[in-house]
Order: structure tokens, then C-alpha cells, then sequence
């Protein structure tokens, strides 16, 4: 199955640690959005930051996606959990 977790608190870690406990057994990635941006992760999962919010805040590690490529990621993943 694969998992989208999208999450917006960079403070709370309880769905970084569930993302990475779900990951052991299917294919899970993480949207950031606003200023989750700022989280740094060193997890062996997807990660992807909402564009928009990583260049307002002049981030720039992660793979940024922009509108068009949320809403595929929306569709692409059988599972969507927003934090």
C-alpha cells in the first residue's frame, strides 16, 4: 500500500515517527507543508515540501513540488493522511 502523510507542525513528531514505523512495511512518503518545511529528517523516505512554503522560507533540501505536482501526488498514493 502506499501512504502519503502530509504534515504542517515541524514540533510534532508523533507522524514523522509513524510515517517511519509504516515504511517498514509499505511505501510511505511525507508532504511538508508551511513550516514543517523547516524540519530536517534523515529518514529513508520519500520527502517532499509544498514549493511555495520552502521558497517563502528559503529552504531548499528537500524535492519541492508545486500545486499541479500535489494534487498527482494526491491521486498517486492509496492512502492520504493529513497531520
Amino acid at each position: 500500500m502506499k501512504i502519503l502523510h502530509i504534515i504542517r507542525n515541524p514540533n510534532d513528531r508523533t507522524p514523522f515517527e509513524i510515517a517511519k514505523s509504516q515504511s517498514e512495511e509499505h511505501e510511505v512518503a511525507v508532504l511538508l507543508l508551511h513550516d514543517a518545511v523547516y524540519i530536517d529528517l534523515d529518514y529513508k523516505i520519500k520527502l517532499y515540501a509544498c514549493n511555495a512554503d520552502a521558497q517563502a522560507r528559503g529552504v531548499t533540501r528537500y524535492e519541492c513540488a508545486d500545486y499541479k505536482r500535489i494534487v498527482q501526488l494526491l491521486f498517486e498514493f492509496d492512502k492520504v493522511v493529513s497531520w
